[in-house]
């Protein structure tokens, strides 16, 4: 199955993972047989394994973890429509109807012709601009996305582009709205806006913004250049220190006191960039890549140089194809003017950066879980202590930041702390790129200040309501895991302490507006949808909690719901808080939680008006022999039993009531 070609890509790539380390490639090497056949075959995973010198259990362990690797084949063109809460909010689910409809099929099908599969998805960072698709060429392995399909004469373009050959002659993202000459790709990114001027997002429209020479005519690589040849690794620690730089992946974790817990003396070490942007309504990470890259590498080569750090990985999700091909140009531009590799910039420093793509597995956005994916493993989390600054990725001292973060990085030593807290507020320094999503007129992303009020970001930048007839009843401050704020909070400045003292979290800064034409039901039951379908199953009360409570509020939502459903989510949310390995599992409930507390009125209403009489729902009940004794009225024995045995089924079970 693995021919003499596959074999010399897939030697190629296990070159770039340290002596011994090579089961690190297990995920790209899969790629390589899944590109070949469409999906992983178990003879190839077999054939894998003895490259490998690992067991074919464990190579089908880790296929079967991943939702981007194939067990069976799908069709010539894969498309996934997005049906997350941002996108939802703007019409995934009709998106995926019109889908249905042009094609003939229901999601999870296949055409009779093999020609296209269709399935729903979950985020792709794509909030700004839904509703929205991403489709995978199998012949090729290539994925592209098709956004802003309002309609379904859009989805019948994207139907009849595919079938025309053209589909894939870019990868740019495609909007029914762009130059039909160039295959619909767009021109240039998402809607920007912000503060003038703007750093993070300067070069974000700018022609050609993602090759190197235009990174450099606007002075790139200067600052690490200076840096290497003038600042000390220490020194250089410091200024991050100073600058109050606080981690944009979620947790907001000072960058440079997380650099000050590598253990002196003890080499290797390793910077990861955490590049697996996963948390619906967030999309920052994923525009930078695709089209400021060099922004990013340069931020690599300086935080490798204050962290003494050869040999660096950015981490990527799956789904991002097109930032992957990005940052590969990139890198391969930056290597070929001698700023990666042996000497860089003639220092007599080296810096070797893989490019390590993910296959699919929200978890694998967590440090720990992180690690375990990059050594070959299955993306589950680790226990901690020992923290990934004292022996992270193979077992050595590990560096893991946020893309957002080693941006920051590049700037704070291009113009200085003091420029850098100038911005924001005391403790929340800084710039920061807010991801706007769902109801409002506007989304897209905006860099502003930390400490920009909600209000103001939600309605002077994002336009206000999408529909001027409803208004935005709730929003989501740090991407769909967070706890909501209403109304009488949006004026809460957004930055990590004054978020936290409204009752949530800044997070990933992924902003989702809900107004008034959405109950708050659908929306907790898609986010706890979500987090039941990326569990990594670990540990227990993230694994079965999740599903409890999805079975619960999809019960509630077909009008067999219960006064009693909103106490018993409530204990189980409890059970799950605080109460899983790692923080993934807590914060999958905190929505549900602040959603129970804040819109109660709405669950109780949905169960009055669906279920007034509160009749329990029909439970499957299997049914216990016990011979010689009473049939339960209205059923008969021999449906259920062998002649002659009588089955108790007791009122209260055989009613539905308990």
């Amino acid at each position: 199955m693995i021919t003499e070609l596959m074999r010399q890509e897939i030697d190629e790539i296990l070159a770039r993972y340290p002596a011994g380390r090579q089961r690190s490639g297990i995920l790209p090497a899969l790629y390589v047989i899944q590109r070949e056949y469409g999906y992983c075959p178990v003879q190839a995973q077999d054939e894998l394994a003895d490259i490998l010198g690992i067991a074919p259990a464990e190579v089908g362990a880790v296929v079967g973890f991943y939702t981007m690797l194939h067990e069976q084949p799908k069709a010539e063109y894969h498309i996934e429509v997005c049906t997350n809460v941002p996108c939802m909010l703007r019409g995934g689910k009709q998106c995926l109807h019109d889908f249905e409809n042009a094609l003939g099929i229901h999601h999870g099908e296949k055409t009779a012709d093999d020609q296209f599969a269709l399935d729903h998805m979950e985020c792709l960072g794509s909030c700004g601009t839904a509703p929205m698709a991403a489709i995978t060429d199998q012949k090729t392995g290539q994925i592209r996305y098709f956004e802003n399909l309002d309609s379904a004469e859009d989805i019948e373009k994207v139907i009849t582009l595919l079938k025309s050959g053209n589909g894939f002659r870019s990868l740019e993202r495609w909007t029914p709205q762009a130059d039909p000459n160039s295959e619909g790709a767009a021109d240039g990114p998402y809607r920007t806006g912000g503060m003038e001027p703007r750093y993070l997002m300067a070069r974000l429209n700018q022609r050609d913004s993602h090759k190197i020479d235009t990174y450099e005519a606007d002075g790139g690589y200067e600052t690490a250049r200076r840096v290497l040849s003038e600042v000390a690794p220490a020194d250089m620690v410091d200024q991050i220190k100073a600058s109050g730089i606080r981690g944009r992946g979620g947790a907001g974790f000072p960058t440079g006191v997380k650099w000050g817990f590598l253990p002196q003396g003890v080499y290797p070490r390793y910077l990861v960039v955490n590049a697996d942007e996963s948390e619906p309504g967030t999309f920052k990470d994923r525009i930078v890549m695709e089209y400021d890259p060099h922004q990013l590498l340069e931020g690599i080569i300086l935080s490798c140089h204050a962290i003494e750090s050869e040999k660096a990985f950015i981490y990527i999700r799956g789904e991002y194809y097109f930032a992957y091909v990005r940052l590969q140009e990139a890198i391969a531009e930056a290597t070929a003017k001698g700023y990666l590799g042996d000497n860089i910039f003639g220092s007599g420093k080296k810096l070797d950066l893989v490019l390590h793509r993910g296959a699919g597995a929200y978890e694998c956005g967590e440090e720990t879980a992180q690690l375990s994916s990059l050594e070959g493993y299955r993306g589950q989390p680790r226990l901690k202590p020992p923290f990934p600054a004292v022996e992270g990725l193979y077992a050595k001292p590990t560096i893991v930041n946020n893309v957002e973060s080693i941006c920051n990085v590049t700037h704070v030593m291009r113009y200085g702390v003091d420029w850098y807290k100038q911005f924001g507020a005391e403790r929340s320094p800084g710039m920061r790129i807010f991801c706007l999503s769902g109801n409002v007129k506007r989304p897209g992303l905006y860099e502003l200040p930390h400490a920009t009020p909600l209000n103001e970001l939600v309605y002077e930048y994002g336009g206000g309501p999408e529909d001027d007839n409803h208004e935005i009843k709730a929003i989501v401050p740090g991407g769909l895991s967070m706890k909501l704020l209403t109304p009488d909070q949006f004026d809460t400045p957004l930055d990590f302490e004054s978020v936290a003292a409204a009752g949530s979290l800044l997070g990933s800064a992924g902003v989702i507006a809900i107004d008034a034409r959405t109950t708050m039901v659908e929306v907790a039951r898609r986010t706890l949808s979500f987090y039941r379908e990326e569990s990594c199953g670990k540990c227990t009360p993230c694994r079965e909690g999740t599903a409890w409570l999805e079975k619960i509020l999809l019960r509630i939502e077909e009008g067999q719901g219960l006064g009693r459903d909103l106490e018993l989510m409530e204990y189980i949310a409890q059970n799950i808080a605080g109460k899983s390995f790692c923080p993934f599992g807590e914060a999958s409930v905190w929505g549900l939680q602040s959603n129970l507390l804040k819109f109660r009125s709405e669950f109780t209403a949905q169960v009055e008006r669906a279920n007034p009489d509160e009749v329990g729902p029909v439970l499957p009940i299997r049914p216990a022999y016990r011979p010689n004794t009473h049939e339960p009225s209205g059923l008969r024995a021999s449906a259920f039993a062998p002649t002659g045995e009588t089955i108790v089924l007791h009122d209260d079970l055989a009613t539905g009531d308990d």
